[in-house]
């Protein structure tokens, strides 16, 4: 049962993580020189009270459904301040060179390194304009911090959304017999807090980029209910009808229409018959209209190829078109979390 503690602790701890991204963008903001207006339509902007309002609301969510037991205040991911200052400073020294591949619009680096030739060529990029892409562990240092930046400290809370279906999946049944794939995995925060909220759980995330995973591995942990797998989410390294819960946060803008669409199919591969894909990511602009501005202006900032077409697309109708069927959706701030449900007749 949630005590008066517990929701001061949770508010304290949330709102000291929100004003160190706010922070870090307002310093990182002063660092980065005006870009040139786009050449394309840009929609509608929600005001300063709105984003601070549904933000507000994120974070009532998830403490509404803490207080409700179905799953515990969540813990602090690798709390060692000195490695959290190092990366800031990280952040901070990458963030010029950043501003200077936005400026220049370079952002194919990892495509002129051979070492990475074995990886999908969609994936060889300077996604966001982040040094190494995915694929250095340097990049793996600061990802976060850089996410966290972006969505002024809501990146976590907006992956945790995740918690309430699989807790409903999970009502009635041996968490310990339940097995989770996460894929696209990158450096493990979502399977994190699911291992924490669901210690019984078998868990395995998934991702291409081996120096991402090892930082899983270091900040995160690994242990007989916890691994880490490297491997491409559109050919799984996983049985058939062998996973009860495939998760992903933040994946599917990453990627074009065609892997998509093969990444669904090999999600339904792998579920076993009523089991659930539980997926978060970017809002659609079906579900913002009113925020259509920010959709517009994102991949021109951040060098995001792919996100147009997701944002633009029907998620329902992709998951539905490989026998998964649509069960829930919840807008949570920027995100959409979805769940599916596979088809009990495969």
């Amino acid at each position: 049962m949630a005590t008066l503690l517990d929701r001061v602790t949770y508010a304290a701890g949330q709102t000291a993580r929100v004003g160190w991204f706010l922070a870090h963008y307002a310093a990182g903001r002063r660092q980065l020189k005006p870009m040139p207006r786009p050449d394309f339509p840009v929609g509608p902007f929600p005001d300063r009270q709105a984003l601070l309002r549904d933000m507000r609301h994120l974070f009532e969510r998830e403490w509404h459904d803490i207080a409700a037991g179905l799953f515990p205040r969540p813990p602090v991911l690798d709390p060692a301040p000195v490695a959290w200052l190092r990366r800031s400073a990280a952040y901070f020294r990458d963030l010029r060179q950043v501003d200077q591949r936005r400026h220049a619009g370079i952002n194919d680096e990892p495509n002129l390194d051979p070492a990475h030739d074995h990886l999908p060529r969609y994936y060889r990029q300077n996604f966001h304009y982040q040094s190494g892409g995915w694929l250095t562990g340097e990049s793996a240092e600061v990802y976060d911090i850089q996410v966290e930046t972006l969505f002024t400290g809501a990146a976590d809370v907006m992956r945790r959304r995740a918690l309430k279906p699989i807790a409903t999946f999970l009502d009635g049944r041996d968490q310990r017999a339940a097995r989770l794939l996460d894929i696209g995995t990158g450096t493990g925060r979502l399977p994190g807090f699911i291992h924490h909220a669901f210690p019984g759980l078998r868990i395995a995330g998934l991702d291409l980029s081996r120096p991402y995973l090892d930082h899983a591995r270091r900040t995160i942990g690994a242990s007989g209910r916890l691994k880490w797998v490297e491997g491409a989410a559109e050919a799984l390294p996983i049985a058939d009808a062998s996973v009860d819960i495939v998760t992903s946060s933040f994946l599917f803008h990453e990627l074009p229409k065609k892997v998509r669409n093969t990444v669904v199919a090999e999600i339904a591969r792998v579920l076993k018959p009523a089991g659930q894909a539980i997926i978060v990511d970017s809002a659609l602009e079906a579900d913002l209209p009113a925020w259509k501005g920010l959709f517009d202006l994102f991949p021109y900032y951040f060098h995001e190829p792919y996100f147009t077409d997701w944002v633009t697309s029907d998620p329902d109708a992709l998951f539905a078109a490989h026998g998964l069927t649509p069960m829930a959706t919840e807008l949570a701030f920027l995100s959409r979390v979805m769940v599916f449900s596979k088809d009990t007749a495969d």
